[in-house]
């Protein structure tokens, strides 16, 4: 729930939500399996995988049906992944170890 109120208020990529979008606000809750290591990036199947990204000290997750929802490659992905960890948009490519899951989502 923490994880949810955070992404509403705090991802710095985004305004804050606003009290008038709630009235239109969708409730998503995915149950994930546990992460895999993948070998290379390219093994990683959109919109099959979420995906978790680190390097050094910085990690960022994103759930399976994001890269779908907002029509991105595989690479436009990772590189607004890395952007979503605080790293440079192309810092992925070096040294970054990836992990993947896959998730059943439930709606309202």
């Amino acid at each position: 729930m923490s994880n949810a109120v955070n992404a509403a208020v705090n991802d710095r990529r985004f305004p804050p939500l606003a009290l008038v979008e709630l009235s239109d606000l969708h409730v998503e809750i995915s149950a994930l399996t546990l992460p895999e290591k993948v070998n290379s990036w390219r093994d990683i199947r959109l919109g099959d995988d979420g995906i978790i990204l680190q390097k050094g000290q910085r990690r960022a997750v994103f759930l399976p049906q994001v890269a779908l929802e907002q029509g991105w490659t595989l690479e436009e992905t990772l590189s607004q992944l890395s952007q979503k960890a605080g790293l440079a948009s192309g810092e992925w490519r070096q040294n970054a170890t990836f992990l993947t899951f896959q998730a059943e989502v439930f709606g309202t």
